[in-house]
């Protein structure tokens, strides 16, 4: 998954939970599609959370400076 952006894995996994919703999908696929939407779920958080960090460490930084 490293490589893709926040979009992109943001993307699937709207569409994993769009898929999961119709009817017409199999418990098997919609089982495939939610451990597939977890793990879009689980890189989305790690890019929020280093982002997070990021903006801690520079406002920490700042607040330091004034």
């Amino acid at each position: 998954m490293e490589g893709k952006s926040f979009t992109e894995s943001l993307a699937k996994l709207q569409n994993a939970a769009t898929e999961i919703s119709k009817q017409a999908t199999t418990l098997e696929d919609s089982l495939k599609l939610f451990d597939e939407g977890m793990k879009e779920a689980e890189y989305c958080k790690k890019i929020l959370d280093e982002a997070a960090q990021k903006i801690e460490i520079y406002e920490n930084g700042e607040l330091k400076d004034a």
